[in-house]
């Protein structure tokens, strides 16, 4: 992680399930990119560096990382919901703030520059 690098907040996100009981993926990208902004996020379809958070109590959560800004925008916007859709945010420490770098790379062919988050991508 660069020194400058700006630390990410990670938000447990409670997700729904489509007719055939599989996590609606695509339901709950329309939920960041309402909340968060288009392109001001980036999810996995599991927990991969760290357990759901215990404040899930059992829910089935997914993460979604981004910008404080954008995770600022995406708590406000969600305390409409009855019931709220997440669960906690809290900052990334460093680690896995360079894991979701990499995460974030597996989507790039080898050889296009620096990985990027898609906010990065959509500033640049």
């Amino acid at each position: 992680m660069a020194p400058d690098e700006n630390p990410l907040r990670c938000l447990a996100v409670r997700v729904t399930r489509d007719a055939a009981g599989q996590i609606n993926l695509t339901e709950v990208a329309s939920f960041l990119d309402e909340v968060a902004g288009e392109g001001q996020w980036i999810s996995s379809e599991e927990w991969l560096f760290i357990d759901p958070p215990p404040e899930a109590a059992g829910e089935i959560t997914l993460p979604a990382v981004m910008p404080m800004p954008a995770a600022t925008r995406a708590v406000l916007n969600d305390l409409t919901n009855d019931p709220p859709r997440i669960v906690i945010d809290y900052q990334t420490t460093p680690a896995e703030t360079r894991r979701w770098r990499w995460y974030a790379s597996l989507g790039r062919p080898g050889g296009m520059g620096p990985s990027l988050f898609p906010w990065e991508r959509t500033n640049a």
